[in-house]
């Protein structure tokens, strides 16, 4: 279980760095749009990031907070996807909901660290 949360963590954390990568093919020019766009990688990273270190960690109050980070990011995430409708919505989607139950377990003490 501990391995699947990992490579959910890891293929977000790839998720990420690809979305805010592909900022300059898809804008042209510096703008708001660009910068909301680059932001939501960086978002997908940072959670990615977060998740992976209350693994590497044993500290209750970080894997509470995490579980608190994931909801949020997974409402956002929903939220884009409904608007969007596009595939990498949708594995943002999958993944970040995938974070957010193997967050739950490990809080529940069903993952072992």
């Amino acid at each position: 279980m501990e391995r699947l949360y990992k490579i959910a963590i890891y293929l977000l954390i790839l998720l990420g760095v690809i979305h805010s990568g592909l900022t300059p093919i898809f804008y042209k020019s510096f703008n708001a749009d660009a910068l909301w766009f680059f932001g939501s990688g960086l978002s997908y990273i940072f959670m990615g990031l977060y998740n992976l270190a209350t693994l590497k960690v044993n500290i209750n109050s970080l894997s509470r907070i995490a579980v608190v980070l994931n909801f949020v990011g997974t409402i956002f995430t929903i939220a884009i996807t409904y608007i969007l409708r596009e595939p990498q919505a949708y594995i943002a989607m999958f993944l970040v909901i995938c974070i957010l139950a193997f967050s739950i377990l490990s809080i529940n003490g069903l993952i072992k660290k």
